[in-house]
């Protein structure tokens, strides 16, 4: 009987040993819902602007670049506005470094559930993820805005940016779980992560187009799985253009391994967290 109850104790999950862990994470579906409505009710709360803070990010530092960049590039002469053609790169990409930034402190900041109940980690890194999507949507509403008032007409192709976002979802997703869990053994992550976002976004067409990276430095620049992800989104919505379907394939196999390879990693150390929290 003794033995028994070890065994019980040190089999680590064993509900998700006989259903499986994807089937385990459906059953708690409510539950990454719940995460998510408290993270976006907690990240505004008793603030004067409330939700509006999300917009005030990507409309600052596009308002910022707008003024930079035409000072630095008076040569500019394209057909988009350059204020909505810099909005529609910092868009994505705040989400992109939102929800990685939130998502690595997920872990550490949910500890007092994690050492008390039983039920599949990963909704944390899912939930922090899915509460930037409503910054997003807010997001979104503006530059529907801004291209009415510069009108700029979009075209069937602007649907394909469903599909780039959720590829950008995917890949925000598998850095989540890598970097999630690695935060709990190493925190200097957190503190590195902002660094890391900034440089990326100087080497991804956030706020230059694609069109200014020439010669042999392009095939190694597009090895940023976000670099073809960025410029598919003015493709589709300001050109009315079909996207770089070979770098956009790049980016999905990256993208989905990087999944892969985040979520496994991320159950092989789940055991661990309850401990090292």
């Amino acid at each position: 009987m003794e033995r028994q109850e070890v065994a019980i104790q040190v089999d680590a999950w064993p509900e998700e040993k006989v259903r499986g862990a994807l089937s385990v994470l459906w059953q708690h579906r409510e539950l990454v819902w719940s995460l998510t409505v408290r993270d976006i009710h907690s990240r505004y709360k008793q603030s004067v602007l409330g939700i509006a803070w999300a917009l005030l990010q990507p409309l600052a530092m596009t308002a910022v670049f707008t003024v930079f960049m035409s000072m630095v590039d008076r040569s500019y002469a394209g057909p988009i506005p350059r204020p909505v053609f810099i909005y529609i790169g910092m868009l994505p990409w705040t989400f992109f470094a939102g929800g990685l930034t939130s998502g690595t402190e997920c872990l550490v900041g949910n500890f007092n559930l994690i050492t008390k109940i039983y039920f599949p980690r990963e909704v944390f890194p899912i939930s922090a993820v899915l509460g930037k999507v409503v910054d997003l949507a807010l997001g979104v509403l503006v530059l529907l805005a801004m291209l009415l008032m510069f009108r700029i007409h979009m075209t069937p192709w602007a649907l394909l940016a469903i599909p780039v976002l959720v590829l950008q979802t995917v890949l925000m997703l598998g850095l989540t779980f890598i970097l999630s869990s690695a935060n709990l053994f190493y925190r200097d992550i957190r503190h590195v992560m902002p660094l890391v976002t900034q440089l990326w976004m100087y080497i991804s067409p956030v706020v230059y187009g694609l069109e200014r990276v020439h010669g042999t430095i392009l095939s190694l620049y597009m090895l940023n799985p976000m670099a073809s992800i960025m410029d598919a989104y003015r493709k589709v919505v300001l050109e009315a253009h079909p996207p770089a379907w070979n770098y956009l394939g790049y980016s999905a196999v990256v993208s989905i391994v990087i999944f892969v390879v985040g979520y496994r990693m991320f159950k092989k150390l789940e055991p661990l967290f309850a401990e090292t929290v």
